[in-house]
């Protein structure tokens, strides 16, 4: 008799009994290539297998939290629960897990294997059989079934967006299963990275909850951690589960080796770094430059018991924060008056001021080969030249700069160039003040930003655009308000942090696709519509090779710098981090990801037991 296969689509529960062939699951899963570890593997190149377990680790996070639950539609959720975030997912184990020295590499976790169709109609998985929830019970696929359920049509837009191209789920055994892809979207190489970063949630814990509702009871998990202690929108500790079935796993051996890790919330970046500096905090990354550069002359740090340096990472490094502009309003939809706000930008000025902490950026993938340099390669042409009607002549004509400047704060040609500009799309200056020749609206733009520093950080900008007439304010709400704001539209000029890795597909697609801006809640918050970019982002989906990809990434990077839908200024490939020397790393290469302390890092008794007699002294 043949296997019975459950069928789970969006309204519709079945069983049919087909055929089943046998299905060979692989170790790991590379996009358009091959994974760099044989199926035998023990422990990843960058980790030291055999770390001592124990101590505990104590970092900053910025802001405030209200919810253990990351599906949520409103509010914020508490580090440790991001879902698509593997580096900061504590509490949920995903199917696998992505290397860190491989660019676009995963390897078996909650799952012991992959299996890919050649005619890209599914992606099978096999569950790990020894795998649990931390109450003991056993991890199913009916957990499985149950988790795409809530993904695919019960998460906020960001997360069942991308679910969409799977159509439903079969199991096809007492531990396997597989994702049907839509049709429409077969092809796409990056659908099983995708559903591999799945984390699958415990159908008996959520079973009588709301899984759509902010929730400050500790949800149930399978990760390498659990919630402890906590002080709701303060702070949170995470405590390490003994004999954690994953620990052994070859992608997890010698990772999560703390007992604890303990996240402070904190408003202020200064008051962070302060707290640093107090040794109430263990590690942070650094993001103000002048902290950086002076900050941390004291008596611990010119004695090496706290330590800085500036760690190299291989990854894109994308845009610090780029400013972007909320183009549901019809005078950010003309492109002369994006420009014109563009060229009153000076990079160059503020690297200046910030002794050289950020560079350069002149792309949305800065620091990688998927950023658009000189002018289109022919596999881009191919892409570019149908949508030649849609996109900037400039796109074919001359590589993307950012505005001349010396660094001295403005520069006469850009001012008169952006007055010129404005004129052309209907913008007068009458008694210094912007207003538009028709309606006799004036020019104000009200700034929202996370952070007060990175408010701070605009005002050079925005006396800048005095120049022209435009008057500002620049607010920067707490943090929830913050969200509310950016996925309301109550805005009109944002910033949002992007950080890309070599897969980015999905991270462009809730950012720019006009899909995304039609969805309440929503990764689109600047509601940028064009079909030019919706088509550019297709083609990344679809590429066949490595080389395809990067022209379709390019291509996309070219349409939108030339667009001047953003304005960036700061990017950096480096991550500046500050740390008490309590600590063992292990001695790797340079990594795809910000510094690894929580995860690859260990407690360091000698050195532990040095730093507490330096302060006992102290």
């Amino acid at each position: 008799m043949a296997r019975c296969i459950l069928f789970l689509g969006t309204s519709l529960l079945q069983l049919v009994s087909p055929v089943v062939h046998a299905i060979e699951y692989r170790h790991g899963f590379a996009f358009l290539d091959e994974p760099g570890l044989p199926a035998d593997f023990t422990h990843t190149r960058y980790v030291n297998p055999d770390a001592p377990k124990g101590g505990v680790i104590r970092i900053a996070e910025m802001g405030t939290w209200d919810s253990f639950n990351p599906l949520a539609l409103t509010g914020r959720e508490v580090k440790g629960v991001a879902f698509w975030v593997p580096q900061d997912n504590w509490l949920f184990a995903t199917l696998m897990q992505p290397a860190l020295d491989e660019p676009t590499t995963m390897y078996a976790n909650l799952a012991d294997g992959i299996a890919v169709d050649p005619e890209g109609a599914w992606v099978g998985f096999r569950l790990r059989a020894d795998a649990t929830w931390h109450d003991g019970k056993p991890i199913t696929v009916d957990d499985v079934v149950w988790s795409f359920d809530v993904f695919r049509n019960k998460a906020t837009p960001t997360v069942s967006t991308p679910m969409q191209v799977f159509s439903r789920i079969e199991v096809t055994g007492d531990r396997e299963f597989r994702f049907i892809i839509e049709e429409s979207a077969r092809g796409d190489a990056v659908l099983p990275r995708r559903a591999a970063l799945l984390p699958i949630l415990p159908k008996h814990w959520w079973e009588g909850r709301d899984v759509t509702r902010g929730t400050t009871e500790p949800p149930l998990g399978s990760g390498p951690y659990r919630v402890g202690r906590f002080s709701i929108g303060r702070w949170v500790e995470w405590e390490r589960i003994p004999d954690w079935w994953g620990e052994n796993v070859p992608i997890n051996r010698g990772r999560y080796n703390f007992d604890r890790i303990k996240v402070d919330y904190f408003r202020d970046d200064q008051v962070q770094t302060e707290a640093v500096k107090g040794h109430e905090v263990d590690v942070r990354f650094e993001t103000v430059p002048s902290t950086w550069a002076t900050g941390y002359d004291t008596p611990a740090a010119r004695q090496g018991f706290l330590r800085k340096a500036e760690f190299t990472i291989s990854r894109p490094a994308g845009l610090w924060w780029p400013i972007f502009w909320n183009l549901e309003q019809a005078r950010f939809q003309d492109i002369r008056v994006r420009e014109a706000l563009w060229l009153m930008s000076d990079g160059e000025w503020a690297n200046k001021r910030s002794w050289g902490f950020w560079g350069l950026p002149t792309s949305f993938f800065h620091g990688s080969e998927l950023a658009a340099t000189g002018l289109p390669g022919e596999l881009e042409l191919r892409l570019l030249e149908p949508l030649r009607d849609q996109i900037p002549p400039r796109v074919f004509t001359e590589p993307f700069k950012l505005p001349p400047n010396q660094g001295g704060g403005w520069h006469r040609e850009n001012l008169l160039r952006a007055e010129a500009l404005l004129r052309e799309a209907g913008w007068v200056i009458e008694d210094d003040q912007l207003v538009h020749s028709g309606t006799r609206e004036p020019f104000h733009i009200r700034f929202v930003a996370v952070s007060p520093s990175l408010g701070g950080s605009f005002i050079p900008y925005t006396n800048k655009l005095k120049r022209l007439g435009i008057t500002s304010n620049i607010k920067s709400p707490e943090i929830s308000n913050w969200l509310f704001r950016m996925r309301s539209g109550d805005f009109d000029a944002g910033a949002i942090w992007f950080l890309p890795d070599f897969t980015p597909t999905l991270l462009v697609s809730n950012t720019f696709h006009s899909a995304g801006a039609d969805q309440a809640y929503g990764g689109n918050w600047s509601n940028l519509r064009d079909p030019a970019v919706d088509a550019l982002i297709e083609h990344m989906y679809k590429a066949k090779s490595w080389d395809e990809f990067v022209a379709a990434t390019r291509a996309l990077d070219r349409v939108l710098l030339w667009n001047f839908y953003f304005v960036a200024v700061m990017s950096k490939t480096k991550n500046a981090l500050a740390w008490w020397d309590k600590f063992g790393m292990p001695e790797h290469g340079i990594l795809n990801r910000e510094v690894v302390y929580h995860d690859l890092w260990w407690w360091d008794e000698t050195k532990a037991a040095r730093t507490r007699e330096f302060l006992g002294d102290r």
